[in-house]
């Protein structure tokens, strides 16, 4: 399963991804609260047993948009809602798509409603360790988890940001703000 830095990097890539083609680039919050809503499913191995069980299903990411749309007050527009639940869903995509090594292999994307263990065999992603997280082995499996996380997603997010420069560049200054010059 991915490092929590691989699942921000997600995180951020879903809110740059609702931003693209947008006049203005997403606020800051937008951006800290879905790298945050990608890494908060791993918030469950305080709790002994329950890890990739109830915060890794559809039905927690349900309850994310539901909790969103009330926070924003945006219940009439869905949008942000929406990609509060997209950047916690990515953290269930990468989870499929790792390594899980850890009997059962997989997550309980059907809680409660069903007790499958879901994985997609493919180990896009390499698995993490949390034993002995500072044993020499383990710290060095752990950066390699990290340094290939990044290798994938960090293209994405280039290609992402690049769209987000490019389409506001398009505009004139007053739209496209401080952060992006005028053609």
């Amino acid at each position: 399963m991915p490092s929590p830095i691989g699942h921000m990097l997600a995180g951020v890539a879903v809110a740059w991804t609702a931003d693209a083609g947008n006049l203005r680039p997403a606020a800051p919050r937008m951006v800290v609260a879905c790298a945050a809503l990608a890494a908060l499913p791993d918030s469950d191995l305080i709790l002994p047993g329950a890890h990739r069980t109830a915060t890794h299903s559809f039905t927690a990411v349900f309850v994310v948009f539901i909790i969103a749309a009330v926070v924003t007050g945006q219940v009439t527009r869905w949008r942000t809602a929406a990609v509060c639940a997209a950047a916690y869903a990515s953290h269930l995509l990468l989870d499929w798509l790792g390594v899980d090594r850890f009997p059962p292999p997989g997550i309980q994307l059907f809680w409660p409603w069903g007790d499958g263990w879901y994985i997609s065999g493919w180990d896009v992603f390499r698995q993490t360790l949390r034993q002995q997280l500072w044993s020499p082995p383990n710290i060095r499996e752990n950066l390699l988890a990290i340094a290939q996380e990044v290798a994938i997603l960090a293209p994405i997010l280039l290609v992402l940001w690049l769209i987000r420069v490019k389409a506001a560049a398009r505009f004139p200054s007053q739209v496209a703000g401080r952060h992006h010059a005028a053609e």
